[in-house]
């Protein structure tokens, strides 16, 4: 492996400066998340926590839908052109569209959420909580408009001081309402919808100097065009996602509902960890830098580094994980999540690949093939799903899961290598990923592992990646840093 140039080590130290801090900010979110997990879970059966999982699910549908695919297309287009009045036009016609929608999905939970309370759940008990649930979803789509503004104008410190200051608010109206005040599955809800709102009136305002009279029609035509596009490819991806819990909910019950979106929501970690972290800087890296001559080698390295890094991750994760959640879920109704959470973790990461390796269908706006994928994946997840649930239980969601985030993966990357080809390092990537299928492996045949034995693992894990999966020249440009840190210290 050759040496990289300066400007290739500027460029990731610069993208690596950015990502530490959205890593962190996730990371607190998270672990703020994380801590709520096991206060619901005190509170609520798995029935109430599987309720409270349709809800989300819910959410997230909708969210996909009345966003208008808005943000995505502020992303596509800030850079376009070289201009503060022309990002001015394409913020301001972004965040119209997103009110619109955001008064829509309003509207449509006033008008159907005694409906959709009696199709999901039997009964129409559920219609307040599904009406706040909504509101809540479209102040979390302006947020999220919001939060990708500062993203591409590299407000990375300022994107650290919002997200937190919303996830505390979040978790303190959310724990006095559960704790308290007795209110049940209603605490999270109005802890979600005046967080969102509350944050997005703040970014709002701060913001106001960026909004402008002068928007043209074309423009919204185009946004409007391209959003609605990665809107239904979002949505799609959102079925594959959540089509499980679905089926789960109509060959088994609520009960296994709960169990198995708690695992499903630990698995998610790696989301949050590196996978969201890492989209937050490179998505706006990518078209900013799409015309550099390295590019096509600039992204075979950041895929390098993507797989070492959530290796590392994922080692831990599936080594240390059932240990750690035996500590903190009190509640032993949800002991079964423990062997949910590490085919999900792998199956996020697998996913996350996307990001990467869909270059060339995203730079040529292609959004149709994210649609073909998602619709394939939709088929064989449900079918396998129906086939398979009844037999293995919600663990073949699980398993089918991992087989449909690959497949979508690898489909997305043999199509958009056609338009743009990254040079892949290959040994960097394949032999990392056949370690994490080793582990998911060993793992499911010793269950009974012990701490010295796992612990091992993990110092041999720490010499492979350093001596075989590094350069010389990233080994002794990481040896340099940690002394440079440790002077410092």
């Amino acid at each position: 492996m050759s040496v990289p140039p300066v400007s290739f080590k500027k460029n990731i130290e610069e993208l690596f400066k950015h990502s530490l801090v959205y890593g962190i900010t996730s990371s607190l979110q998270n672990v703020l998340g994380f801590i709520m997990l096991p206060i619901l879970t005190a509170f609520y059966t798995p029935k109430i926590f599987g309720v409270y999982s349709i809800l989300l699910l819910m959410s997230t549908l909708t969210n996909s839908i009345f966003s208008l695919g808005a943000s995505s297309a502020l992303g596509r287009f800030f850079f376009d052109e070289d201009s503060d009045l022309f990002r001015k036009k394409v913020f301001t016609s972004t965040l119209l569209l997103t009110l619109i929608g955001g008064g829509l999905l309003v509207f449509f939970g006033i008008i159907y959420s005694k409906t959709l309370s009696i199709y999901l759940f039997q009964t129409n008990i559920y219609s307040g909580p599904i009406l706040l649930t909504l509101i809540g979803t479209a102040f979390g789509f302006l947020l999220s408009l919001m939060t990708n503004l500062l993203r591409y104008e590299k407000k990375s410190y300022h994107f650290f001081l919002i997200v937190i200051f919303g996830v505390i608010i979040n978790f303190l109206i959310t724990y006095v309402l559960l704790s308290l005040y007795k209110c049940g599955l209603l605490a999270p809800i109005y802890g979600s919808l005046i967080s969102n709102g509350l944050c997005f009136l703040i970014l709002l305002l701060s913001r106001l100097r960026l909004l402008t009279k002068r928007i043209e029609v074309n423009h919204i035509r185009l946004f409007l065009n391209f959003g609605i596009q990665v809107s239904f490819s979002g949505f799609l991806f959102y079925i594959l996602e959540w089509a499980d819990r679905l089926i789960i909910k109509d060959l088994l019950d609520l009960t296994d509902v709960g169990i198995y979106s708690l695992g499903y929501r630990i698995g998610s970690l790696i989301n949050v960890l590196l996978i969201m972290p890492f989209c937050l800087v490179w998505a706006p890296w990518r078209i900013q830098h799409a015309k550099d001559s390295d590019m096509d080698i600039f992204s075979g390295k950041i895929l390098s580094y993507y797989t070492i890094g959530g290796v590392m991750i994922l080692m831990l994760f599936i080594l240390f994980g059932e240990d750690i959640i035996s500590i903190i879920f009190v509640n032993k109704a949800y002991s079964s999540a423990s062997k949910v959470f590490p085919f999900i973790l792998v199956s996020y990461f697998l996913y996350g690949y996307q990001n990467i390796v869909d270059f060339g269908v995203y730079l040529q706006k292609k959004v149709y093939i994210y649609i073909l994928i998602s619709l394939l994946a939709i088929l064989i997840n449900v079918l396998l799903n129906y086939l398979l649930i009844p037999k293995l239980g919600y663990m073949a969601a699980a398993y089918i899961s991992l087989i449909t985030y690959l497949l979508s993966s690898t489909s997305i990357y043999f199509i958009s290598k056609n338009y743009f080809v990254i040079k892949i390092e290959t040994k960097r990537v394949i032999f990392p990923l056949a370690y994490v299928f080793f582990l998911l492996v060993l793992n499911n045949l010793l269950p009974e592992m012990n701490f010295f034995f796992k612990l091992t693992l993990v110092l041999i894990s720490l010499h492979i990646v350093y001596y075989y999966w590094l350069s010389n020249s990233e080994r002794v440009y990481l040896f340099n840093k940690f002394l440079t840190f440790i002077n410092r210290v």
